[in-house]
């Protein structure tokens, strides 16, 4: 049937290269990063992306799950076996963003085949699995990254370069928490309460992973730990009404020396009643400080102790929206704010455009280097709390 004055576009016109996409896992991440993939190719209003990302197949073990969310999500078709998923020759990157049980084998797997892996935090449960899959996708030769995307958040951003140009001098403290509050009310089923339910993982590598690693991209290598761990509820109900032990830790706190001399804290809790998604950071220095609340994540509060008119020092606002500001190519026009999934968008590229053109993931993402030696802190933590002794951070590979 013709129409008239339409006219198909023709697909051949804009030579742009495409890349396949294998998804491991459709819950809240996969669909979380499945959005990034698609709008890589029309956020920017930069044209072209280097690549366009082709939804290849989403794999899950459900059959009836994941034919759904191939079909919701715009995959080509599914897996119910990853075992198959990584040996398609069509998937270049492979994406786990599975439970946090299943991120080793399968990555390692997938590494093994060449393919380039982009896998959520925390990389793995243990430090040994850890250390493993950064050996096997260093020697692999192919592109390896943790999703660790607060780091392409643009406030994060222009942290991260406000730093860079020694603007703050020396920094003296870092704090930063991470707080939630879904097992604040001991009466919650276990069901509801998702660090101490399926994998049973715990606050630490659930969001604790994501405190460190700003740590580390912020004020650098942090060289000890003295911390403590808790769980406050020691059993809670399940939904039949019969009683469950936790043994999933509720909350941190660590007291950390960075490799610079600087000292801080580091926290990471699921009891905190109030908080939804709470991500505080603040550092201090010679020169300056600065804040930043994923609550509020479209600010930067900026203080610097040179300010051009006296008797007016003190924080800054500055909204992070303006065109000279990080990933300003990803974003509306000035003041028209962004949201929390725009910072997988920027991971996303940041990753695709490693893979297709050749780039480095490091300094700005974080790779599987960085999800090892996060692991060994969250590990060093554990065994603070358990001996009562500072614990020096040992990485070795």
């Amino acid at each position: 049937m013709n129409f008239e004055g339409f006219t198909k576009r023709d697909p051949d016109k804009l030579k742009v290269p495409k890349v396949g996409i294998g998804m491991l896992g459709y819950g809240f991440m996969g669909k979380t990063h499945t959005n990034a993939f698609k709008k890589i190719s029309y956020l920017s209003w930069s044209w072209p992306p280097p690549a366009i990302p082709e939804l290849v197949a989403i794999c899950g073990r459900n059959k009836d799950n994941v034919e759904e969310a191939a079909l919701k999500f715009g995959y080509e078709g599914y897996y119910t076996d990853w075992h198959e998923a990584v040996k398609d020759p069509r998937i270049e990157i492979f994406d786990n963003c599975s439970c946090d049980d299943t991120h080793y084998e399968p990555s390692i797997a997938a590494l093994k085949e060449g393919k380039h892996v982009i896998c959520e935090k925390p990389l793995a449960m243990t430090v040994e699995d850890a250390k493993d899959m950064y050996l096997t996708a260093k020697e692999s030769g192919v592109k390896h990254m943790t999703a660790h995307h607060y780091r392409f958040m643009p406030a994060v951003r222009l942290a991260k370069e406000i730093l860079d140009k020694n603007y703050l001098g020396d920094i003296y403290e870092f704090k930063c928490r991470y707080l939630q509050p879904y097992g604040a009310d001991p009466t919650e089923p276990i069901e509801n309460v998702w660090y101490a339910t399926g994998t049973k993982s715990g606050v630490m590598l659930g969001i604790g992973s994501h405190v460190i690693d700003m740590a580390r991209f912020l004020a650098g290598e942090i060289s000890t730990v003295f911390g403590i761990q808790k769980v406050f509820n020691k059993t809670r109900p399940n939904k039949a009404g019969k009683k469950e032990i936790v043994e999933a830790d509720e909350s941190n706190v660590a007291i950390v020396e960075f490799e610079s001399g600087a000292v801080g804290t580091i926290e990471s809790s699921c009891i905190n009643v109030g908080r939804k998604n709470q991500l505080v950071w603040e550092i201090y220095g010679t020169k300056g400080s600065m804040l930043w609340d994923l609550e509020d994540l479209n600010n930067l509060h900026v203080n610097l102790s040179d300010a051009p008119v006296k008797g007016l020092s003190g924080f800054t606002k500055i909204n992070v929206t303006d065109f000279d500001h990080p990933f300003a190519d990803m974003l509306w026009p000035p003041g028209h704010i962004m949201g929390w999934e725009c910072g997988h968008v920027n991971e996303l590229l940041h990753f695709v455009d490693a893979v297709v053109n050749d780039k480095p993931i490091e300094p700005y993402g974080a790779t599987f280097y960085d999800g090892y030696i996060i692991q060994l802190i969250m590990d060093a933590i554990g065994q603070s709390s358990n001996s009562g002794k500072k614990i020096k951070i040992n990485a070795e590979v």
